[in-house]
Formats: C-alpha cells, sequence, structure tokens
C-alpha cells in the first residue's frame, strides 16, 4: 500500500517566537535562503508523496502565497536575466498537489484538530503522513527521512507509526515518552507518557510528533475527550488509545532533528544547514572566531 498524501500542520500563534510571530509565520522563518516548512515539503516530495494538505490559520496566508505561483515575478526575473534566481522558484507551485484548509479560532485546539479538519481529502487513503510545519529531520547526504519512515511502516506490518529520538533523562519531563514492546526486531508502542516526572519515564524515546496513521483515527478523535490538565484534543491522547488495539511502530529517525519552532532550535537549523553550503559555513566560522 502506497502512502500519497501528507498533512502538514501550520495554524498555531507561534508564541515562542513573538513579537515577530505576530507577522511572520514561524514556519516561514528562513533556514537559510528557504522557509523552514520547505524542508518538511521537500522531504515528502522526495519520498514520493503526491499530494499535501495544509492546515493554516485563518488569519494567515503566507504558506499558501509561498506555494502559488506568481507569474509576475516570473517574468521580471526572465526578462532581467536573473536565471538562476527564477530557477529557485519556478517549480514550487508544482512539487505537489497542494490543498489548504483554515482552521478557524472557532475550532477546538489541540494537535487532533488539523488531522480531523483534513479528513475530506484523506477518506480515500488507507493510511497518511502527518507532520508539523516547524521541524523536520535532516540529512546531510540529502536522502529522504520520510522514506526511511514509510519503509519502517511496510515492513513493519503495523497499522500507524510514531517517531521517537533518544533524549536525556534529564530532557524527559518535557517530552511525551513511549512506554514500548519489541518483537521481530521491531519496537511497538503501547503507550506514549505524556511529561512523565523526573524519574519515572518508561523508556528514553521522545516522540517528535511525525506519524504515519490510518483511517481508524477518525472515529477515534471524533469520540475523544479534550485532555482534562489543558481543555485540548492531542493527537498523541487519539495515538495511545489507538495503540490498545492496533500495533503502532516506532520509527527512530537517521537523520538530525532540527526544531525550528523556538528561537535557539531555529538557530541550531540554521547553522546545521549551513555546514552544507561550504562559502557560507566559512564565512560563519571566520565571524565566530573574531569574537
Amino acid at each position: 500500500m502506497k502512502i500519497r498524501k501528507a498533512v502538514i500542520t501550520s495554524a498555531g500563534f507561534g508564541t515562542r517566537f513573538l513579537p515577530i510571530s505576530k507577522t511572520i509565520q514561524k514556519e516561514m522563518l528562513p533556514i537559510i535562503n528557504r522557509p523552514l516548512i520547505d524542508y518538511v515539503v521537500e522531504d515528502c516530495v522526495k519520498a514520493g508523496i503526491t499530494d499535501i494538505v495544509f492546515v493554516v490559520s485563518e488569519h494567515n496566508y503566507q504558506v499558501l502565497h509561498y506555494y502559488r505561483e506568481n507569474q509576475r515575478l516570473h517574468q521580471y526575473l526572465k526578462d532581467n536575466n536573473k536565471l538562476e534566481l527564477y530557477d529557485l522558484i519556478k517549480d514550487l507551485h508544482t512539487k505537489a498537489n497542494f490543498h489548504f484548509i483554515k482552521q478557524s479560532d472557532a475550532d477546538d485546539y489541540g494537535t487532533a484538530v488539523p488531522v480531523q479538519l483534513a479528513k475530506e481529502y484523506l477518506q480515500d487513503e488507507e493510511a497518511f503522513l502527518v507532520l508539523m510545519g516547524d521541524d523536520f529531520i535532516y540529512r546531510h547526504n540529502g536522502t529522504s527521512e520520510v522514506a526511511a519512515m514509510m519503509q519502517t511502516y511496510e515492513q513493519s506490518g503495523a497499522a500507524a507509526l510514531v517517531t521517537c529520538i533518544e533524549k536525556a533523562e534529564s530532557d524527559l519531563p518535557r517530552y511525551g515518552v513511549a512506554k514500548l514492546s519489541e518483537e521481530n526486531n521491531f519496537r511497538y508502542l503501547q503507550a506514549l507518557v505524556e511529561k512523565p516526572k523526573p524519574g519515572t519515564a518508561p523508556s528514553n524515546l521522545a516522540n517528535i510528533s511525525k506519524y504515519i496513521l490510518p483511517q481508524s483515527v477518525f472515529d477515534l478523535i471524533a469520540v475523544q475527550q479534550p485532555n482534562p490538565a489543558s481543555g485540548e484534543l492531542y493527537i498523541t491522547d487519539t495515538i495511545s488509545q489507538l495503540a490498545l488495539t492496533e500495533k503502532v511502530v516506532i520509527h527512530q529517525p537517521q537523520g538530525e532533528y532540527l526544531d525550528g519552532g523556538y528561537p535557539l532550535g531555529w538557530l541550531i537549523a540554521n547553522l546545521t544547514v549551513a555546514k552544507d553550503h561550504p562559502e557560507l559555513w566559512a564565512e560563519i566560522k571566520r565571524f565566530v572566531n573574531q569574537e
């Protein structure tokens, strides 16, 4: 079964980037010369994803504009013989079939909400990807981590997949942590324990919110009660419920997890990607060595 569609969520307020995120979506902040979200899209495209559903805020259209053809700009670059710049943007709108869903302020809050909103685009799919727009797995060799996720999913025969990375014990209270079992060289999720108290985490594997989910999650979300602590609908609660009856395999990425959703993480993401731009990296090192 070929996975063809992905949901990318980008409807949050980006409060950790205020005040700049009042006018610029955090997903559109640059990693070198491309927006953060484009690294997520590119990984999907490399893996053969044909349709991408963006769930965006009703107040923000920046992602839509980025992936829409700008004929006036195209013509300007061609008329002025700026063909290298033209090559950077000419195919953005054709990378995949792009769909946009507005998440209204009147909708419920929580990470399960954008998944449910995308249901109309996913009804013909046995399974689909769910990714966040403000973080990505970066492979310096240019290969696709999404493709590796799909391979783990197919080889395991599981109904769903969660992506987890190893974290130091001191960091685990900030994450959802996997309680797991092992079978036939695969690790399977039993539950996601949210923000465990120090010394109580069931493993050292932290969830990084990159999933392959089946159609059955829509029925689970429809009857799911809001989290009592926050009043929000979390997709992690949905997945823990799914794991009671279905196999949910755990994927550990080979690439480097880059979280651009907060200032230090965004800076680290830029420096990590800059290492693959030799001239730029040389200038960065020269600047740092001046201090």
